[in-house]
Protein backbone atom coordinates (compact mmCIF):
# COMPACT_ATOMS: atom_id res chain seq x y z
CA UNK A 1 0.00 0.00 0.00
CA UNK A 2 1.20 3.72 -1.10
CA UNK A 3 1.06 6.34 1.69
CA UNK A 4 0.35 8.86 -0.20
CA UNK A 5 1.06 11.70 2.76
CA UNK A 6 5.02 10.46 2.01
CA UNK A 7 4.54 10.79 -1.50
CA UNK A 8 4.16 13.88 -4.42
CA UNK A 9 2.63 11.49 -6.91
CA UNK A 10 -0.75 10.58 -5.13
CA UNK A 11 -2.60 7.16 -6.05
CA UNK A 12 -6.67 8.41 -5.19
CA UNK A 13 -9.05 4.90 -6.00
CA UNK A 14 -12.33 5.96 -6.10
CA UNK A 15 -15.19 3.27 -4.98
CA UNK A 16 -18.24 2.83 -3.56
CA UNK A 17 -20.14 0.30 -2.25
CA UNK A 18 -23.09 -0.08 -4.78
CA UNK A 19 -24.25 1.20 -8.44
CA UNK A 20 -26.04 4.31 -9.23
CA UNK A 21 -24.50 6.85 -6.83
CA UNK A 22 -22.32 8.96 -8.86
CA UNK A 23 -18.93 7.98 -8.60
CA UNK A 24 -17.97 8.10 -12.00
CA UNK A 25 -19.52 11.63 -12.81
CA UNK A 26 -17.68 12.78 -9.91
CA UNK A 27 -14.40 11.17 -10.31
CA UNK A 28 -14.05 12.64 -14.37
CA UNK A 29 -14.95 16.18 -12.69
CA UNK A 30 -12.42 16.00 -10.39
CA UNK A 31 -9.79 14.86 -12.50
CA UNK A 32 -10.87 17.97 -14.83
CA UNK A 33 -10.79 20.75 -11.86
CA UNK A 34 -7.07 19.07 -11.01
CA UNK A 35 -5.86 19.10 -14.63
CA UNK A 36 -7.20 23.03 -14.89
CA UNK A 37 -5.70 23.78 -11.39
CA UNK A 38 -2.22 23.04 -13.21
CA UNK A 39 -2.19 19.05 -11.52
CA UNK A 40 -0.83 16.51 -14.09
CA UNK A 41 -3.53 13.98 -13.70
CA UNK A 42 -4.33 10.63 -15.17
CA UNK A 43 -7.73 8.92 -15.23
CA UNK A 44 -7.85 5.19 -15.00
CA UNK A 45 -11.08 3.50 -15.77
CA UNK A 46 -11.22 0.48 -13.55
CA UNK A 47 -14.31 0.19 -13.82
CA UNK A 48 -13.69 -3.31 -16.15
CA UNK A 49 -16.83 -5.48 -16.83
CA UNK A 50 -18.80 -1.96 -16.99
CA UNK A 51 -16.15 0.79 -18.16
CA UNK A 52 -18.13 3.90 -19.42
CA UNK A 53 -15.58 6.29 -18.14
CA UNK A 54 -14.85 7.45 -21.51
CA UNK A 55 -18.59 8.30 -22.33
CA UNK A 56 -18.16 10.93 -19.05
CA UNK A 57 -15.36 12.70 -20.75
CA UNK A 58 -16.80 12.60 -23.74
CA UNK A 59 -14.39 10.52 -25.78
CA UNK A 60 -15.45 7.84 -28.52
CA UNK A 61 -14.73 4.43 -27.24
CA UNK A 62 -12.37 3.94 -30.30
CA UNK A 63 -8.70 3.70 -28.52
CA UNK A 64 -6.43 0.85 -26.88
CA UNK A 65 -7.18 0.63 -23.00
CA UNK A 66 -6.40 -1.56 -19.90
CA UNK A 67 -8.33 -4.47 -21.79
CA UNK A 68 -5.69 -4.58 -24.90
CA UNK A 69 -2.75 -4.28 -22.23
CA UNK A 70 -3.84 -6.95 -20.44
CA UNK A 71 -5.23 -9.33 -22.84
CA UNK A 72 -1.38 -11.00 -24.16
CA UNK A 73 -1.08 -8.99 -27.38
CA UNK A 74 1.57 -7.43 -26.11
CA UNK A 75 0.56 -3.23 -25.96
CA UNK A 76 3.07 -0.86 -24.44
CA UNK A 77 1.14 0.58 -21.83
CA UNK A 78 2.40 4.23 -22.76
CA UNK A 79 0.34 2.99 -26.26
CA UNK A 80 -3.00 3.33 -23.49
CA UNK A 81 -2.29 6.74 -22.03
CA UNK A 82 -4.42 9.19 -24.38
CA UNK A 83 -4.17 13.16 -23.91
CA UNK A 84 -7.65 14.30 -23.72
CA UNK A 85 -8.78 17.93 -24.85
CA UNK A 86 -9.07 19.21 -21.42
CA UNK A 87 -5.83 21.08 -19.64
CA UNK A 88 -2.94 18.94 -18.04
CA UNK A 89 -5.52 15.97 -18.26
CA UNK A 90 -4.51 12.41 -19.41
CA UNK A 91 -7.12 8.85 -19.84
CA UNK A 92 -6.78 5.38 -19.80
CA UNK A 93 -9.50 3.11 -21.14
CA UNK A 94 -10.88 0.20 -19.69
CA UNK A 95 -12.00 -2.90 -21.26
CA UNK A 96 -14.25 -1.26 -23.45
CA UNK A 97 -12.69 -3.44 -26.56
CA UNK A 98 -11.63 -5.70 -25.05
CA UNK A 99 -14.76 -7.87 -22.81
CA UNK A 100 -13.88 -10.79 -20.58
CA UNK A 101 -11.52 -8.79 -18.68
CA UNK A 102 -13.60 -7.87 -15.28
CA UNK A 103 -11.33 -11.00 -13.25
CA UNK A 104 -7.96 -10.03 -13.47
CA UNK A 105 -5.45 -12.00 -11.62
CA UNK A 106 -3.61 -10.59 -8.92
CA UNK A 107 -0.31 -10.51 -11.30
CA UNK A 108 -2.36 -8.26 -13.47
CA UNK A 109 -3.54 -5.63 -11.20
CA UNK A 110 0.09 -5.23 -9.85
CA UNK A 111 1.61 -5.44 -13.42
CA UNK A 112 -1.43 -2.04 -14.28
CA UNK A 113 -0.22 0.00 -10.83
CA UNK A 114 3.57 -1.01 -11.57
CA UNK A 115 3.05 0.86 -14.99
CA UNK A 116 0.61 3.63 -13.22
CA UNK A 117 3.40 4.76 -10.94
CA UNK A 118 5.55 5.39 -13.48
CA UNK A 119 4.19 7.93 -15.49
CA UNK A 120 4.70 11.94 -14.44
CA UNK A 121 1.66 12.76 -12.99
CA UNK A 122 0.63 14.33 -9.56
CA UNK A 123 -2.60 12.54 -9.35
CA UNK A 124 -3.70 9.16 -10.41
CA UNK A 125 -7.38 8.92 -9.80
CA UNK A 126 -9.09 5.03 -10.47
CA UNK A 127 -12.64 4.78 -11.38
CA UNK A 128 -13.05 1.45 -9.62
CA UNK A 129 -16.26 -0.78 -10.10
CA UNK A 130 -18.80 -0.60 -7.20
CA UNK A 131 -19.09 -3.85 -4.60
CA UNK A 132 -16.61 -5.95 -2.74
CA UNK A 133 -14.99 -7.98 -5.47
CA UNK A 134 -11.14 -8.68 -5.28
CA UNK A 135 -10.47 -6.70 -8.03
CA UNK A 136 -12.03 -3.29 -6.42
CA UNK A 137 -10.62 -4.32 -3.49
CA UNK A 138 -7.02 -4.69 -4.01
CA UNK A 139 -7.32 -1.64 -6.56
CA UNK A 140 -8.54 0.33 -3.68
CA UNK A 141 -5.87 -0.86 -1.36
CA UNK A 142 -3.37 0.14 -4.06
CA UNK A 143 -3.06 3.16 -1.78
CA UNK A 144 -4.53 4.77 1.80
CA UNK A 145 -5.95 7.72 -0.09
CA UNK A 146 -9.49 5.91 -1.41
CA UNK A 147 -12.50 7.76 -1.60
CA UNK A 148 -15.76 6.74 -0.77
CA UNK A 149 -18.93 7.91 -2.71
CA UNK A 150 -22.28 7.24 -0.79
CA UNK A 151 -25.44 8.70 -1.38
CA UNK A 152 -27.84 9.51 2.08
CA UNK A 153 -29.58 6.56 1.68
CA UNK A 154 -29.71 3.32 3.90
CA UNK A 155 -28.83 0.82 1.10
CA UNK A 156 -26.35 3.03 0.57
CA UNK A 157 -24.66 3.41 3.93
CA UNK A 158 -24.86 -0.05 4.50
CA UNK A 159 -23.36 -1.17 1.40
CA UNK A 160 -20.92 0.99 2.20
CA UNK A 161 -19.99 0.17 5.64
CA UNK A 162 -20.01 -3.83 3.81
CA UNK A 163 -17.24 -2.43 1.07
CA UNK A 164 -14.80 -0.92 4.47
CA UNK A 165 -15.26 -4.22 6.24
CA UNK A 166 -14.25 -6.57 3.00
CA UNK A 167 -11.12 -4.60 2.80
CA UNK A 168 -10.53 -4.20 5.87
CA UNK A 169 -10.34 -8.45 5.89
CA UNK A 170 -8.52 -8.12 2.20
CA UNK A 171 -5.93 -6.38 3.68
CA UNK A 172 -5.24 -8.76 6.83
CA UNK A 173 -5.69 -11.51 5.08
CA UNK A 174 -2.85 -9.91 1.83
CA UNK A 175 -0.49 -9.41 5.04
CA UNK A 176 -0.45 -12.42 7.03
CA UNK A 177 -0.48 -15.32 4.08
CA UNK A 178 3.31 -16.18 5.47
CA UNK A 179 1.61 -16.14 9.40
CA UNK A 180 -0.16 -19.38 8.97
CA UNK A 181 -1.74 -19.57 12.26
CA UNK A 182 -2.72 -15.89 11.51
CA UNK A 183 -4.52 -16.89 8.02
CA UNK A 184 -6.07 -19.62 9.64
CA UNK A 185 -8.05 -17.68 12.21
CA UNK A 186 -9.34 -14.84 9.57
CA UNK A 187 -10.38 -17.54 7.51
CA UNK A 188 -12.31 -19.08 10.62
CA UNK A 189 -14.36 -15.78 11.63
CA UNK A 190 -14.89 -15.37 7.93
CA UNK A 191 -16.56 -18.37 7.77
CA UNK A 192 -19.24 -17.51 10.26
CA UNK A 193 -22.74 -16.46 8.41
CA UNK A 194 -24.79 -15.66 11.83
CA UNK A 195 -26.01 -12.04 12.64
CA UNK A 196 -22.83 -10.45 14.43
CA UNK A 197 -20.99 -13.44 14.58
CA UNK A 198 -17.56 -11.13 13.05
CA UNK A 199 -16.09 -9.38 15.69
CA UNK A 200 -14.95 -5.72 15.96
CA UNK A 201 -11.55 -5.17 14.40
CA UNK A 202 -10.95 -4.23 18.17
CA UNK A 203 -10.93 -7.78 19.49
CA UNK A 204 -9.93 -9.41 16.37
CA UNK A 205 -6.20 -7.25 16.94
CA UNK A 206 -6.61 -8.87 20.33
CA UNK A 207 -7.27 -12.44 19.40
CA UNK A 208 -3.61 -11.99 16.78
CA UNK A 209 -1.66 -10.22 19.08
CA UNK A 210 -2.29 -13.34 21.32
CA UNK A 211 -1.45 -16.04 18.68
CA UNK A 212 1.48 -13.44 17.31
CA UNK A 213 2.24 -10.45 19.09
CA UNK A 214 4.82 -8.92 15.87
CA UNK A 215 1.56 -9.68 13.86
CA UNK A 216 -1.21 -7.80 16.27
CA UNK A 217 1.14 -5.26 15.89
CA UNK A 218 1.59 -5.13 12.25
CA UNK A 219 -1.98 -4.98 11.64
CA UNK A 220 -2.87 -2.07 14.11
CA UNK A 221 -0.44 -0.27 12.06
CA UNK A 222 -2.03 -1.48 8.78
CA UNK A 223 -5.22 -0.62 9.72
CA UNK A 224 -4.52 3.01 11.00
CA UNK A 225 -2.54 3.55 7.86
CA UNK A 226 -5.84 3.62 6.02
CA UNK A 227 -7.58 7.42 5.65
CA UNK A 228 -10.28 7.03 3.32
CA UNK A 229 -12.92 10.04 2.98
CA UNK A 230 -16.45 10.25 1.64
CA UNK A 231 -18.05 12.37 -0.60
CA UNK A 232 -21.63 12.32 -0.43
CA UNK A 233 -23.65 12.65 -3.14
CA UNK A 234 -27.10 13.73 -4.72
CA UNK A 235 -27.94 14.96 -1.70
CA UNK A 236 -30.85 17.40 -0.83
CA UNK A 237 -29.48 19.43 1.85
CA UNK A 238 -26.96 19.51 5.21
CA UNK A 239 -29.83 17.32 7.25
CA UNK A 240 -28.57 14.55 5.00
CA UNK A 241 -25.46 14.05 6.84
CA UNK A 242 -27.09 12.75 10.00
CA UNK A 243 -27.37 9.80 8.22
CA UNK A 244 -23.88 9.70 6.70
CA UNK A 245 -22.80 10.50 9.82
CA UNK A 246 -23.90 6.87 11.58
CA UNK A 247 -21.71 5.41 9.11
CA UNK A 248 -18.62 7.43 10.23
CA UNK A 249 -19.75 6.28 13.94
CA UNK A 250 -20.11 2.23 12.74
CA UNK A 251 -17.01 2.58 10.33
CA UNK A 252 -15.29 4.09 14.32
CA UNK A 253 -16.93 1.70 16.49
CA UNK A 254 -16.22 -1.51 14.94
CA UNK A 255 -13.59 -1.07 12.46
CA UNK A 256 -11.41 1.34 14.09
CA UNK A 257 -10.38 3.37 10.20
CA UNK A 258 -11.07 7.23 10.79
CA UNK A 259 -13.41 8.31 7.94
CA UNK A 260 -13.25 11.66 6.56
CA UNK A 261 -15.46 13.86 4.39
CA UNK A 262 -14.47 15.79 1.68
CA UNK A 263 -17.74 17.62 0.99
CA UNK A 264 -21.24 17.07 -0.27
CA UNK A 265 -22.66 17.36 -3.51
CA UNK A 266 -26.42 18.70 -4.12
CA UNK A 267 -28.95 16.28 -6.45
CA UNK A 268 -29.10 18.27 -9.65
CA UNK A 269 -31.08 16.88 -13.18
CA UNK A 270 -28.09 19.16 -14.75
CA UNK A 271 -26.13 16.42 -14.16
CA UNK A 272 -28.51 13.65 -16.65
CA UNK A 273 -28.15 16.41 -18.60
CA UNK A 274 -24.75 16.61 -19.47
CA UNK A 275 -24.14 12.46 -19.12
CA UNK A 276 -27.09 12.49 -22.11
CA UNK A 277 -24.71 14.82 -24.21
CA UNK A 278 -21.40 12.76 -23.29
CA UNK A 279 -19.94 16.55 -22.08
CA UNK A 280 -18.46 17.08 -18.60
CA UNK A 281 -20.19 18.66 -16.29
CA UNK A 282 -17.80 21.43 -15.55
CA UNK A 283 -18.05 22.04 -19.08
CA UNK A 284 -21.75 21.48 -19.75
CA UNK A 285 -22.85 23.57 -16.49
CA UNK A 286 -19.43 25.48 -15.50
CA UNK A 287 -21.65 28.42 -13.07
CA UNK A 288 -24.30 25.68 -11.64
CA UNK A 289 -23.54 24.98 -8.21
CA UNK A 290 -22.72 21.42 -8.55
CA UNK A 291 -19.79 21.72 -10.73
CA UNK A 292 -18.27 24.48 -7.97
CA UNK A 293 -19.00 21.98 -5.16
CA UNK A 294 -17.12 19.50 -7.12
CA UNK A 295 -14.94 22.17 -7.99
CA UNK A 296 -14.60 22.95 -4.07
CA UNK A 297 -13.65 19.19 -3.74
CA UNK A 298 -10.81 19.00 -6.33
CA UNK A 299 -9.31 22.13 -4.71
CA UNK A 300 -8.65 20.75 -1.42
CA UNK A 301 -6.96 17.98 -2.60
CA UNK A 302 -4.70 20.07 -4.30
CA UNK A 303 -4.30 21.93 -1.34
CA UNK A 304 -3.28 19.89 1.11
CA UNK A 305 0.30 18.42 0.58
CA UNK A 306 0.12 15.64 2.32
CA UNK A 307 -3.20 14.13 1.08
CA UNK A 308 -5.12 12.47 2.50
CA UNK A 309 -4.74 14.21 5.66
CA UNK A 310 -5.64 17.28 5.30
CA UNK A 311 -4.78 20.82 6.73
CA UNK A 312 -8.21 21.99 8.34
CA UNK A 313 -7.95 24.71 10.30
CA UNK A 314 -10.16 23.54 13.73
CA UNK A 315 -10.31 27.03 15.07
CA UNK A 316 -13.58 26.96 13.20
CA UNK A 317 -14.88 23.72 13.16
CA UNK A 318 -14.24 20.31 15.00
CA UNK A 319 -13.21 18.50 11.83
CA UNK A 320 -14.07 17.70 8.24
CA UNK A 321 -17.47 16.60 8.32
CA UNK A 322 -18.66 19.71 10.54
CA UNK A 323 -16.43 21.84 7.73
CA UNK A 324 -19.13 19.78 5.00
CA UNK A 325 -22.02 20.95 6.78
CA UNK A 326 -21.25 24.42 7.21
CA UNK A 327 -20.54 24.73 3.72
CA UNK A 328 -24.02 22.52 2.26
CA UNK A 329 -25.59 25.56 4.55
CA UNK A 330 -23.90 28.16 2.60
CA UNK A 331 -24.55 26.32 -0.60
CA UNK A 332 -28.49 25.77 0.45
CA UNK A 333 -28.63 29.50 1.27
CA UNK A 334 -26.97 30.38 -2.26
CA UNK A 335 -29.69 28.02 -3.84
CA UNK A 336 -32.28 29.89 -2.47
CA UNK A 337 -30.85 33.21 -3.47
CA UNK A 338 -31.16 31.22 -7.10
CA UNK A 339 -34.30 30.87 -6.31
CA UNK A 340 -35.50 33.81 -5.45
CA UNK A 341 -34.57 35.75 -8.40
CA UNK A 342 -36.35 32.94 -10.83
CA UNK A 343 -39.24 34.26 -8.85
CA UNK A 344 -38.48 37.84 -9.56
CA UNK A 345 -41.34 38.07 -12.54
CA UNK A 346 -44.20 36.59 -9.97
CA UNK A 347 -42.95 39.27 -7.47
CA UNK A 348 -43.77 42.80 -6.15
CA UNK A 349 -40.58 45.08 -6.49
CA UNK A 350 -41.28 45.30 -2.63
CA UNK A 351 -41.76 41.67 -1.81
CA UNK A 352 -38.51 40.51 -3.84
CA UNK A 353 -36.28 43.11 -2.36
CA UNK A 354 -37.50 41.37 1.10
CA UNK A 355 -36.91 38.15 0.07
CA UNK A 356 -33.24 38.85 -1.34
CA UNK A 357 -32.70 40.77 1.46
CA UNK A 358 -33.19 38.14 3.94
CA UNK A 359 -31.30 35.68 1.47
CA UNK A 360 -28.29 37.47 1.13
CA UNK A 361 -28.55 37.99 5.39
CA UNK A 362 -28.38 34.41 5.59
CA UNK A 363 -25.57 33.49 3.09
CA UNK A 364 -23.73 36.85 5.33
CA UNK A 365 -23.94 35.24 8.02
CA UNK A 366 -22.81 31.74 7.12
CA UNK A 367 -19.99 33.66 5.36
CA UNK A 368 -19.34 35.05 8.81
CA UNK A 369 -18.50 31.39 10.20
CA UNK A 370 -17.27 29.47 6.89
CA UNK A 371 -13.92 29.57 5.03
CA UNK A 372 -14.34 28.49 2.12
CA UNK A 373 -11.24 25.92 1.70
CA UNK A 374 -10.24 26.52 4.77
CA UNK A 375 -7.09 25.19 4.14
CA UNK A 376 -3.67 26.28 5.53
CA UNK A 377 -1.15 26.37 3.46
CA UNK A 378 -0.70 26.90 -1.05
CA UNK A 379 -0.84 24.36 -3.71
CA UNK A 380 1.84 22.07 -4.16
CA UNK A 381 3.99 23.08 -7.42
Amino acid sequence: MILCENTYRKIIPIASGKGGVGKTVLAANIGIALGKTGYRTVLVDLDLGGSNLHSVLGIKNKYLGIGNFVSGKLVPFKDIVLRTEFPNLFFIPGDVLVPGTADLIYAQRKSIISNLLKLEMDYIILDLGSGSHFPTLDFFLTSNAGILVVVPQVPSILNTYSLLKNTLFRLLNRAFTKQKVVTEYLKKIQKETSPNSIPAIGKIITEISRLDPESGIQARQYIQSLKPHLIVNMAKGPEDLAIVESLRNLVQKNLEIPLGCLGVVFRDEVVHASVEEMRPLLLHAPESLIAKQITRIAEKIGQSKNFPDLPLDLSEYKDSFELAEIESHYDLAETGTVEAKKQEEGLTPEEFITVLTAQQKKINELQGTIRMLTLRGTPQT
